[in-house]
């Protein structure tokens, strides 16, 4: 499972990540920031400890956006699952300016990027970008889920 976050900036721009173990040499690959669930951990824990890893953002987590299910991918290298995309709100100019890759990530990630939704097509593979367009619009509708633990809501405070 895979937990990730959608963050906007102040012109509706979304943050995305790029990997540097896959796609590193190609211009698509870019996606949003996340990764997988450890076990025992929270969906919405997760996607938070992932958002703080890659880009050093803290965010209050409580809406869930969209499920994307995955399948198999073509070289074998990664089973069918499940992406849980959660609302990680939008950013002020100047706090959207001060986004960068941690140094601890930069192994993992080469870049980060605010990447308008006219763009995204130039960035992300074409079910990246299908993903991307469906968070922003469940966000925006107040289309949203509510993560559950047996029952219960969970998020958490930013």
């Amino acid at each position: 499972m895979g937990a990730l976050v959608l963050v906007r900036n102040h012109e509706g721009a979304v943050l995305m990540v790029k990997p540097t173990y896959k796609h590193a040499d190609s211009q698509l690959g870019w996606q949003l920031p996340g990764g997988n669930v450890h076990a025992g951990e929270l969906l919405v824990e997760a996607a938070a400890r992932e958002l703080q890893e890659e880009t050093g953002l803290t965010s209050a987590l409580v809406d869930l956006l969209v499920v994307d299910q995955i399948q198999v991918s073509e070289d074998g290298k990664s089973a069918e699952g499940y992406n849980f995309v959660f609302d990680g709100g939008e950013l002020s100019r100047s706090k959207a300016l001060e986004v960068a890759v941690p140094p601890e990530a930069a192994s993992e990630l080469s870049a980060v990027r605010w990447v308008h939704l006219g763009q995204l097509h130039e960035h992300a593979f074409p079910y990246q970008e299908a993903r991307v367009r469906a968070a922003v619009k469940a966000a925006g509708s107040q289309a949203r889920l509510s993560p559950l633990f047996h029952g219960k809501p969970t998020a958490t405070t930013g």
